[in-house]
């Protein structure tokens, strides 16, 4: 992978989005422990990350029209400072709906980063550079989940459940003063300010586009299905304390740094990297499946699918987000608000689906996955048999 330029501003969209990726993931360890002091059943948990995840899509498509129009740096503050106030909401829960009420305000405010994450790259960047760019914001942002589960855990070790939601609050202070200092305002000068209905027609008319969309929406779906689950699993079902849970909570997501950065190879073609990425998650999903069928859950029947799944939605993440945002330099802000915004979305319904089914073994887990992997494949085999992708543009 060749050196590219401006990497201390994708420094600081790492930084951004990882105190969203903390929020989503850090008390994952504690879900036991909360169920116990909110007096609910663990698996109602759930609605807890699926609000976050809600929101957290649904608030990009305001966020991105808006930073096309009065810029990156107002918009981020904005939502940093929504964040702020969810998570003071969270510190003082006493109940699941206040609780479930404040991770839907925390993700209203990381929606930003989300949206930032896809929209400041291709500010900056074009073909193989905007895949090689994607691919290394992705590794970076992988940083943060192999933490927050582990600093959950000593959180709630020392300090009660609580304190992973005090932590966040500090973390989004600190990362909000540096973007103050360090962001710089990377948006375009635009020749016409355009309605947000204008801005969203023609990436809702492009077909090429909506496939794109849907299998970045499978990839994340089968991610937070198994996160929503994997607490539930293995410390509901199986009887790992907490600590164990977070380790092995963590485990698979090593598996995603590396597809990202075999994602940015520019050695391979883009439509081979892709087959790769889609393959691998199929396979997950059928070996996360078949063992519930014959009644058998252990560590391994979950961690192993889990890693083939991580390895592929992280190959997807970034090449699939660049295929999709290539065309669209004049709208990067809505490009980038409607991809986040309907990736999380539609993975925010699933795991609240997933809430109301079983979560006495991983039949629904697995069945859940494949189905996403599916879904992937029946975008992607149309777009494969196109002779030359948007996305390997120099």
């Amino acid at each position: 992978m060749k050196p590219i330029k401006n990497q201390y501003v994708l420094l600081m969209l790492i930084v951004l989005v990882a105190v969203g990726q903390m929020a989503q993931t850090i008390y994952v360890p504690a879900m036991a422990e909360m169920a116990e002091n909110l007096n609910v059943h663990a698996g109602v948990l759930q609605r807890v990350m699926a609000a976050y995840l809600i929101t957290y899509g649904g608030s990009q498509l305001l966020y991105g029209p808006l930073s096309d129009s009065i810029g990156r740096r107002p918009v981020i503050f904005t939502g940093m400072a929504i964040f702020i106030l969810g998570a003071v909401t969270a510190i003082f829960a006493t109940s699941l709906s206040v609780l479930v009420a404040a991770s839907a305000i925390q993700g209203m405010g990381t929606g930003v980063a989300g949206v930032m994450a896809r929209t400041m790259p291709r500010d900056l960047y074009s073909g193989v550079a905007l895949r090689q760019a994607n691919s290394l914001l992705n590794m970076g942002i992988l940083v943060s989940p192999l933490l927050a589960p582990v600093t959950g855990a000593l959180l709630t070790h020392l300090f009660g459940w609580h304190a992973c939601f005090a932590f966040l609050l500090l973390l989004c202070l600190a990362v909000t003063a540096a973007m103050a200092r360090y962001l710089p305002e990377t948006r375009p000068p635009i020749a016409a300010p355009l309605s947000i209905v204008a801005r969203y027609k023609p990436l809702l008319k492009d077909t090429q586009f909506a496939r794109y969309l849907v299998i970045l929406i499978g990839a994340l779906a089968g991610i937070a299905v198994f996160e929503a689950s994997c607490g539930i699993l293995l410390g509901g079902v199986l009887g790992l304390n907490a600590f164990t849970v977070s380790i092995l909570f963590i485990l698979p997501i090593p598996a995603a740094f590396f597809g990202a950065w075999f994602a940015g190879r520019d050695s391979k073609p883009f439509s081979t990297l892709v087959w790769y990425g889609v393959n691998s998650c199929l396979l997950a999903g059928i070996m996360m499946w078949i063992p519930a069928w014959f009644g058998v859950m252990n560590i391994w029947t979950l961690l192993v699918p889990a890693s083939l799944f991580f390895f592929g939605a992280g190959m997807l993440f970034p090449l699939a987000t660049s295929g999709a945002m290539e065309p669209y330099a004049w709208l990067a802000g809505t490009t980038g608000a409607l991809i986040g915004g309907m990736q999380n979305l539609g993975s925010g319904v699933i795991a609240w689906l997933s809430a109301f089914l079983p979560q006495h073994d991983q039949f629904n887990l697995g069945m859940l996955m494949f189905i996403t992997a599916l879904l992937m494949l029946f975008c992607w085999w149309p777009l494969s048999k196109r002779p030359v992708y948007a996305a390997e543009g120099a």
